[in-house]
């Protein structure tokens, strides 16, 4: 975070708050609330505390965090711009050396039986004992995660022996030491970030179920959950690759400092998915104390956090029936659309056969470690042994292919699906009519090549383009011509055209004059208001529903209108069959956020089109892109977003 006047936050958080689009909501947020003073209300606050979070750095970059206590009022606030720290850490603690005057350090004071919890960030100044912490930032935290260690009585610390090991890992501590990590509740987080103002230490906290903190050979890994959405604590990871953790004990009073690498990682690295996160992040300890008997003020946890309650315990994640592909070639199609060859990474596999018109499904890293769930439509041949996937530039993953697939990358694909084939039809023959719309081509030209060859009667293909160059295919189309496709191409963005195309657009009964309507099976592909005009004009001409097969690309590829306001604000959803409770967030769908949440339900076009994602709406309110509907009783989670002032959903997947 930083007080110019610019932004308030960090390249780490705002590319966080970039990820799940709320940078500009935060923009704002953060200007109000990140204060370069004490409130009254915080200047109250710290006095009453009997410990307090403190985070700093070494000389090495490594942070460390840790608990500072007394009674309560060591911690004083004498005028909004400081804090008088009378303290002295036992020499065991891995903070004490780094309590210099100068050191930039990051508080967190947090009372567990109010559940109130606010961040100081500042600059130390005096000497031990007599210490004054400057103020940088203050600011409030959320009140949640946070359980209620009730009725803290001091006790006087008898210490035992403590462990301290540098360059060493996880795997290497005792089994007491692991059980501590494994029944931990509670844990304090220190992490950094280098900003225009110099070097930005941050105290945070998190709390779950015993056991959310999950060990994984030299790796500890920890569900995030739904919060402000100031991404501190990620925000800094992501940037400096380094974080900090104190587990204590509050029964006990051990505490366990780690100090290692950190990195935002997805499930499928965890192994496991924990109901509720939204992200994972993973800390590889590289620096240990072991401090049992440590800590003066203990308790008995009463009750446990109410958001953290339904979330978790780790799950084993469903096994995926993937094929591993690799880039075997890249076109260029036009300036934004390209064309990706992928055939199987092992040589002795073959890649799942597909029909014409079905499409794969493949994960796209985000920035954030989460994975975007996108479909590709296979715009090949069916009958050739690779598969090609073609993309248009529109969108955070299709611009993640362009940018990161070369020739040699390999990945992970669905086996195909989709029923947006020639068998939908039904028919063994007829004339079949193509029309898509921009690059909803992609699925109607390897119908044309399936179509043609199999010489199941008459194939007309009709190619619509706004401009000519955003016309892919142009000599693979001719060359279906010659083998007896009906090519017919429109370009509406201009009155005159070229030879072999026509200005205008398409008028499907202008194309089937002279037809006989009864012998007409209509694929159409494009964006979604493309496909419900012609889905009306075939109807108007006379063609009957039975006859009609859609499949809409987007709708992100239009300017999305909504009969009813969307949601600014995250949403709780309930999910059952399989139960997850899960956060919606700004500009994703249901089923993204079924996804994120671990569940797998079934889908097929991810546009609104097909009706596989259709399941039950318990409670709550939905609301869809213009020309996208529901079967009655039902909603498309693929295209539901939640209805401004719903309040919480719940949804039946079974």
């Amino acid at each position: 975070m930083n007080n110019d006047i610019g932004s308030p936050w960090h390249e780490g958080e705002l590319a966080l708050q970039r990820v799940v689009g709320v940078e500009q909501q935060m923009d704002g947020v953060g200007r109000k609330v990140m204060r370069p003073y004490l409130t009254p209300q915080l200047q109250h606050f710290f006095p009453q505390l009997p410990f307090v979070a403190a985070a700093a750095v070494d000389q090495d970059s490594w942070p460390w965090v840790t608990l500072l206590e007394g009674a309560p009022g060591f911690v004083d606030a004498p005028d909004d711009s400081r804090l008088e720290l009378a303290l002295t850490p036992p020499t065991d603690d891995p903070l004490e050396p780094l309590l210099n005057s100068g050191t930039s350090i990051g508080l967190l004071g947090i009372e567990l039986h109010t559940r109130r919890r606010n961040r100081v960030n500042g600059v130390l100044q005096g000497s031990t004992g007599q210490w004054q912490l400057e103020v940088t930032h203050a600011f409030g935290n959320c009140p949640q995660y946070i359980h209620d260690w009730s009725a803290m009585n001091w006790v006087q610390p008898q210490p035992g022996s403590v462990l301290k090991s540098r360059s060493s890992s996880l795997d290497q501590l005792p089994g007491a030491v692991l059980a501590h990590i494994d029944r931990a509740i509670t844990a304090f987080v220190g992490s950094y970030a280098h900003t225009d103002q110099g070097v930005q230490v941050d105290a945070s906290h998190r709390g779950g179920q015993a056991g959310f903190i999950r060990r994984q050979g030299r790796d500890l890994i920890l569900p995030d959950f739904a919060g402000n959405r100031f991404f501190n604590t990620l925000g800094n990871v992501l940037t400096t690759g380094r974080a900090a953790l104190a587990i204590p004990d509050f029964v006990s009073g051990d505490v366990l400092h780690l100090s290692g690498e950190a990195r935002l990682v997805d499930e499928s690295f965890a192994g496991a998915r924990y109901p509720g996160a939204e992200r994972y992040w993973c800390l590889t300890p590289r620096h240990i104390v072991w401090r049992p008997g440590a800590l003066g003020w203990r308790s008995h946890a009463s009750t446990v956090a109410a958001e953290a309650a339904p979330l978790g315990p780790w799950q084993a994640l469903v096994p995926l029936k993937l094929q591993r592909v690799q880039v075997t070639d890249v076109v260029q199609e036009t300036p934004e659309i390209r064309s990706f060859y992928l055939n199987r990474a092992q040589q002795d596999k073959a890649l799942a056969p597909f029909n014409a018109g079905q499409f794969i499904t493949l994960r796209v890293p985000r920035l954030d470690a989460t994975s975007l769930v996108r479909s590709y439509t296979l715009s090949g041949d069916s009958h050739q042994a690779a598969y090609r996937i073609s993309v248009k530039a529109d969108g955070e993953g299709s611009r993640y292919l362009h940018s990161a697939l070369q020739v040699g990358a390999e990945l992970s694909v669905s086996l195909p699906m989709g029923s947006f084939t020639a068998a939908a039809s039904g028919s063994e023959r007829a004339h079949w009519v193509l029309l898509g719309g921009g690059i909803g081509i992609t699925p109607l030209v390897s119908l044309a090549h399936e179509l043609t060859a199999a010489e199941r009667g008459p194939v007309t293909l009709i190619q619509s383009v706004r401009d000519i160059n955003q016309a892919p295919f142009g000599k693979e189309l001719l060359d279906l011509e010659a083998r007896g496709l009906r090519l017919k191409r429109h370009v509406t963005g201009t009155a005159a055209a070229p030879n072999g195309w026509t200005p205008g657009r398409v008028s499907l009964a202008q194309i089937l004059t002279d037809q006989a309507l009864a012998e007409v099976q209509l694929y159409l592909c494009g964006p979604a208001a493309f496909v419900q005009r012609y889905h009306q004009e075939a109807l108007d001409i006379g063609l009957l529903s039975e006859q009609i097969h859609t499949e809409a690309f987007g709708p992100s590829a239009l300017t999305q209108t909504y009969a009813i306001p969307v949601a600014e604000q995250p949403v709780e959803v309930s999910f059952a069959n399989p139960s997850a409770v899960a956060h919606w967030q700004p500009g994703e769908s249901l089923l993204e956020t079924a996804e994120a949440a671990g569940l797998t339900p079934a889908f097929g076009c991810r546009s609104g089109s097909c009706g596989e994602c259709a399941c039950t709406l318990v409670t709550g309110g939905v609301t869809y892109p213009e020309g996208i509907s529901a079967p009655e009783g039902k909603i498309l989670l693929c295209s539901a977003r939640p209805a401004a002032g719903s309040g919480k959903l719940s949804i039946e997947l079974g």
